[in-house]
């Protein structure tokens, strides 16, 4: 996580524009999902994120852009046709200007994080996703660091824990919706803040018992 851009005004400004435009209808080395059972994996073997660690979002890795998928009616379903995506400080690319991939587009965004303790700490992971949970809790912290940035405040990382809540659909039953909670912040050089209102003092957090890590 490099140092932040000179001008933090319109870093802000470009970021809040990321969020809302989601929110409506340095390169990581795994790809981090939740699967249809609300669980956190990583890697080509969809080894679960190990439960309750903290997870620091680079401010300067958001994107957000596009993403293409297959469809039964074309013959393709299921498979990824294309993507377009850029820094969330670039606008939004134009829908209009997206080629023809014979696929259905959608927005979609992404996230860098790394694990900050934990048997994993260290590990940088890629966050993208295009559903409409997805990009709702993408708005949520860069909202959130938008705040942080505007008031001045040097710790504009954010520290999160990552979770799950759900819905009922008519049609396809109990749906699982991504949730990142933020838990705390940081500066750009990894230093945590002082925050007067901590979610859950140190003591009860280190008596809290992790879930054995296993491959989803």
């Amino acid at each position: 996580m490099s140092t932040l851009p000179a001008n933090l005004t319109n870093m802000a400004a470009a970021l809040a524009q990321s969020a809302g435009s989601a929110g409506s209808s340095g390169s990581a080395e795994l790809y981090l999902k939740m699967n249809k059972f609300g669980e956190w994996v990583y890697g080509a073997d969809n080894t679960e994120v190990e439960e309750g660690v903290k997870l620091a979002i680079n401010p300067q890795g958001f994107q957000h852009g596009w993403v293409a998928w297959g469809s039964k009616a074309r013959g393709n379903d299921g498979q990824h046709m294309g993507e377009v995506m850029v820094p969330a400080t670039n606008p939004m690319p134009a829908e209009a200007d997206l080629p023809d991939v014979n696929g259905d587009w959608s927005k979609a965004i992404a996230v860098q994080l790394r694990i900050t303790e934990g048997e994993d700490e260290g590990l940088q992971l890629l966050w993208k996703a295009n559903s409409l949970g997805a990009r709702k809790a993408y708005a949520a912290i860069l909202q959130a660091v938008v705040a942080r940035i505007s008031e001045g405040n040097p710790a504009v990382v954010p520290l999160v824990k990552l979770s799950n809540d759900q819905y009922t659909h008519n049609s396809y039953g109990v749906i699982k919706t991504p949730e990142l909670e933020i838990v705390g912040w940081a500066d750009m050089d990894g230093a945590p803040a002082e925050e007067p209102d901590a979610l859950e003092a140190p003591e009860e957090a280190a008596d809290k018992p992790r879930r054995r890590r296993r491959k989803a």
